[in-house]
């Protein structure tokens, strides 16, 4: 079974505990990954599962939810078999896109060999829940702000040294169901803790639309705890693909810290392939991304704290990389490695499927 890490939310702050997605290992298995926003606090108990999902620290200091070396090998092999299927200039253009001028679009070479677009255009459509008398609802204000805010981070528009990626999303439709079941969203549990909540299963089944290339996102009052989930890209059902955010992570929502919308560019990280940044420790291979500094996965990962460096590798924790688990206020970059990484993983596992 394969884990990724989750970050506990609101409740969680007040209760210490820790609740993540879960999914299974399999073609046919959902898998969801998860964002972290956090105070300077300690991670907290999850139980184990194959994903991911953003959480607030408090917890008792320990997290099983985080994907093992052998996991993670895993998930690179499988990734780089599918970029060596590539056709050679998309290889190409894909390291072109990321290693060029920050703003710089390159297309590869002239001829009948695939190119990838200037911007890699993501249709995302939004489904709002509420109760049913109308609570819970955000605004479509909000969600524009939301979206910016997505295109922003992608963009390398939030930090002098954020890393310009090749992805744009464009806001498709918004559409609201009153369902008080649904709005109350549980998480899905694993094969090993049975589902107490049917809401992801249900409601994505009702609402999901598009492809394995197009962005669904569900906004309610997302329980146990949680600020946030997303799925893999890797494996699963089409229909249960997609994030799931907290309404009040949106901005301007109630959960501050964590209100500024950046649970939603975590959890897109996930949805293209990255893992978080203290993934394994101080311990190969890390998160896979050459430049990413190790991070321990301590209770240092909700500090904001520039002088961290808490592995014997070079380099400071990476405190401010959307991938952490600090607070919305702290994080505001990718690297080019994680854009690139996520540039390959939207060729091999979403692009034309």
């Amino acid at each position: 079974m394969r884990v990724s890490r989750s970050k506990k939310s609101v409740a969680a702050l007040a209760t210490g505990g820790a609740v993540l997605a879960l999914g299974l290992v399999g073609p046919a298995s959902p898998v969801t990954a998860g964002v972290g926003a956090a105070s300077a606090a300690s991670a907290g108990a999850c139980p184990s599962g194959h994903s991911d999902a953003r959480q607030r620290g408090g917890g008792d200091g320990t997290d099983p939810n985080s994907v093992t070396a052998a996991q993670t090998a895993a998930m690179e092999q499988q990734l780089q078999a599918g970029i060596a299927a590539l056709p050679r200039q998309a290889r190409k253009a894909a390291r072109q896109l990321v290693l060029g001028k920050r703003h710089g679009h390159h297309h590869g070479h002239h001829g009948h060999h695939p190119r990838l677009p200037k911007h890699v255009k993501i249709n995302t459509y939004v489904h709002v829940i509420t109760q049913s008398d109308g609570a819970g609802d955000v605004t479509n204000a909000q969600i524009r702000q939301q979206m910016k805010v997505i295109n922003d981070g992608f963009k390398g528009k939030t930090s002098p040294t954020a890393a310009w990626t090749p992805f744009k999303f464009v806001l498709k439709s918004i559409d609201r169901t009153a369902n008080d079941d649904w709005y109350d969203w549980g998480y899905p549990g694993d094969e090993e803790t049975p589902p107490t909540d049917t809401d992801d299963e249900e409601a994505k089944t009702a609402l999901h639309r598009g492809g394995w290339a197009d962005l669904n996102v569900y906004i309610a009052g997302l329980g146990d705890g949680l600020l946030g989930y997303a799925t893999f890209p890797d494996e699963g059902d089409l229909k249960l693909d997609g994030l799931v955010l907290l309404n009040d992570s949106l901005p301007g929502g109630a959960a501050a810290p964590y209100n500024e919308g950046d649970t939603a560019t975590h959890e897109i990280g996930h949805w293209l392939y990255l893992l978080h940044t203290f993934e394994n420790g101080c311990n190969f291979p890390g998160d896979e991304v050459p430049d990413t500094a190790y991070q321990n996965d301590g209770d240092n990962i909700f500090e904001c704290d520039e002088a961290l460096d808490t592995c014997a590798q070079p380099g400071t924790d990476p405190v401010h990389n959307f991938m952490s688990y600090g607070d919305d206020p702290c994080l505001d970059e990718f690297t080019k490695g994680q854009s690139l990484r996520m540039t390959y993983a939207w060729l091999v596992f979403r692009a034309g499927r």
